[in-house]
């Protein structure tokens, strides 16, 4: 009967120096005629962190080595690295060995070679060998070498080749990138070409300054359009707290190029440029974002969200929380990329915010917002307001239902040049809700319902500026009634249901869209229903109607499915003004479709006012066990060009490693 025997050669072996335990088991273990100890059948050794498995181990006490023979298994304690191959060697004084026909797993990357040298802790040479990040039966892509030497740091890779199925697809001679921490070095770059540029080369370089600062620098090659180079620099102060900055600067060539055609002639520089700041610390806050002109993001960028970007903001706040109040300081000012000028910009310089938290006084609440700000421009309406908006609230339980009531006092003071009638505004806003809950379970269903009655009132009107939602003061006297419903079975909502509507006292109120007066009782109704009829179904629709004049001033319905991976939506949006006529009036789709790794997909906004698609895109690709490719087509109208643009990107990204976007063609 085969025993299996564990052994500490720490013991037996203390004369010879050996300064770490070796922990073996086996199923027979003895000494040769040459001295040397050897364990045979399902042997398992523990040495310096490492599982060692194999048919046949051989220690030798002379040489203070150990070899291993037979379905070598070798995996560190950690599990960052684990190897299969046929036979192992190492030696225990120097910490050097090597294995042959090996396959394991280093991180996230797996790897074979016919042989592994262990140069001393962090240091591996690998001979003829191949790498990927695919899993081991589906190696569809991978990178064969002639020879690499792995270290702490980096991987030095020599004679590379880029296999797609078996098929050689890239060669180059020297590979180098960093491992394990982050290290200084090259990152990927961006190549391609674009309807104004047959060559567009972006080369991003990093540097890990340390732990909690680093910093990159791009090159942005062009061959037609502007050169520029950026500078960014990143910082931790907490893990909350941190600074970012970014500085680009871009040489436009003279005279100006075909992609200024549409644009105004002043808006031209020849040095361009975009400043960007942004930091956290101690309660302060502060913003920087300077571009040279409005088309900067529309030239220097691919990403759509960037280049559709339509305005900038630089801000510096301060606010300082304490128990019993909050007080914010703040100054804004706006960059408007979707005009030439900015001169009709509206900027807050500065706003003062003073909020005194509720104090209880006998049943009553009371709580102050006081706000100062400077609402400035170069042209148009500009002042300075200050607020002063106390507010007293009464929650009222009377066993059988709950009751609020709140008093807020406004005093709104402006200081312009006397274009309106009312510089100075002193009111009350007067509001009482009464909700009422009735709920109705089951087994496997839940119907809730909240009823609520709102009564608003607001002795007069006023023709004051009109800067935000603060300086909305109109007369009211209006009862509003609110359902608030859901269906539920178990935990799947299957309906959502929300109806306002309501009585006007004064026989007169606002038009939802465009703030005409209509002189009727009856309050527009607003409906929101959501149904869930399937898990992969939702239909959706929101409507604002005006009963006096039979008007649907908004409505928007969708409908969006999905299953798995795969969806579609479908959307209608409609908006009127008091007139009947149209103001917005568009249809949306989008389609995303993944079969088995196949990818189809798109989306588009057709706008019947104007009877033209504004944006549609469309994309087709694959996205395989270690590797994604795709080809993104993009059709957008720019209103300056009376025209549109149509753009293609091929994006794929290798190994699962890092998405790379190539700009194919731009017109």
């Amino acid at each position: 009967m085969v025993k299996t025997i564990k052994i500490l050669i720490i013991l037996i072996f203390i004369t010879a120096g050996i300064s770490r335990a070796i922990e073996v088991f086996s199923d027979r273990l003895f000494t040769d005629r040459e001295g040397n100890i050897v364990a045979e059948g399902n042997v398992e050794a523990f040495y310096r962190g490492y599982l060692i498995k194999a048919d046949r181990i051989l220690y030798s006490p002379g040489e203070k080595t150990v070899r291993a023979f037979g379905n070598v298994y070798v995996k560190k304690e950690d599990e960052v690295f684990e190897v299969l191959g046929t036979e192992a060697f190492i030696d225990t004084r120097t910490g050097k060995g090597y294995y042959l026909d090996a396959e394991g797993k280093f991180r996230e990357f797996y790897f074979s070679a016919k042989r592994v040298d262990k140069i001393d802790e962090n240091t591996y040479y690998i001979m003829d060998g191949e790498v990927t990040t695919c899993p081991p039966k589906k190696k569809h892509l991978k990178v064969c070498f002639w020879k690499a030497a792995v270290t702490e740091k980096h991987v030095f890779a020599f004679s590379n080749r880029l296999k797609f199925f078996e098929l050689p697809v890239a060669y180059s001679p020297l590979i180098l990138f960093p491992v394990g921490e982050r290290r200084s070095g090259l990152l990927p770059p961006m190549i391609g070409s674009n309807t104004y540029n047959t060559f567009i080369y972006r080369q991003p370089i990093y540097f890990a300054i340390s732990m909690d600062k680093d910093a990159t620098i791009t090159i942005d090659y062009r061959d037609t359009q502007a050169k520029g180079i950026w500078f960014e620099y990143r910082q931790a102060f907490t893990l909350k707290e941190k600074l970012y900055m970014r500085a680009m600067y871009y040489k436009e060539p003279q005279p100006r190029g075909e992609w200024w055609t549409g644009r105004e002639p002043e808006t031209f520089r020849g040095d361009r440029y975009r400043i960007e700041m942004r930091t956290a610390l101690r309660g302060w806050s502060l913003g920087l974002d300077i571009p040279s002109d409005p088309y900067f993001f529309e030239d220097v960028f691919f990403e759509q969200q960037l280049r559709a970007t339509p305005f900038t903001l630089s801000y510096i706040s301060y606010s300082d929380l304490g128990k019993d109040y909050l007080l914010t300081f703040t100054v804004r000012n706006y960059y408007d990329l979707t005009s030439p000028s900015n001169r009709e910009t509206l900027n807050m310089l500065p706003e003062f915010n003073f909020y005194a938290r509720p104090s209880k006084v006998g049943p009553f609440y009371i709580n102050l917002t006081t706000t100062f700000t400077n609402f400035y421009r170069d042209q148009g309406l500009k002042a300075n307001r200050l607020l002063f908006l106390p507010e007293l609230e009464l929650p009222l339980n009377t066993g059988l239902f709950m009751n609020y009531t709140r008093i807020r006092g406004i005093n709104n003071f402006y200081m312009t040049n006397k274009s309106f009638k009312d510089q100075t505004v002193n009111t009350i806003y007067f509001e009482n809700r009464t909700p009422l809950f009735l709920n109705f379970t089951g087994k496997s269903f839940s119907f809730l319902n909240t009823f609520e009655f709102v009564y608003t009132y607001s002795p007069n009107n006023f023709d004051n500026p009109q800067f935000d939602s603060y300086d909305v003061v109109v007369k009211e006297n209006n009862l509003k009634g609110r359902l608030a419903s859901s269906l539920s079975r178990g935990t799947k909502n299957v309906m959502s249901f929300f109806l306002e509507g309501g009585y006007n006292f004064l026989r007169s109120y606002r038009f939802p869209t465009d703030s005409v007066l209509i002189e009727k009782e009856l309050l527009p109704l607003r409906a929101i229903i959501s149904l869930y009829p399937l898990s992969w179904l939702t239909i959706r629709y929101d409507t604002t109607y005006d009963l006096n004049l039979d008007i649907s001033a908004s409505s928007i319905s969708s409908l969006y499915l999905k299953k798995g991976k795969n969806f579609l939506s479908l959307s209608y949006a409609t908006t009127r003004n008091s007139k009947d006529e149209r103001i917005a009036d568009q249809y949306t789709a989008g389609l995303s479709l993944d079969l088995k790794g196949f990818l189809i997909g798109g989306t588009g906004t057709y706008d019947s006012i104007t009877d033209r698609i504004l944006n549609s895109t469309a994309y087709i690709g694959y996205r395989g066990p270690c590797y994604f490719f795709k080809i993104d087509y993009r059709r957008t109208y720019y209103q300056n060009l009376q025209d549109y643009i149509n753009e293609i990107f091929v994006v794929f990204n290798i190994f699962n490693l890092r998405d790379f976007k190539l700009p194919l063609r731009r017109r």
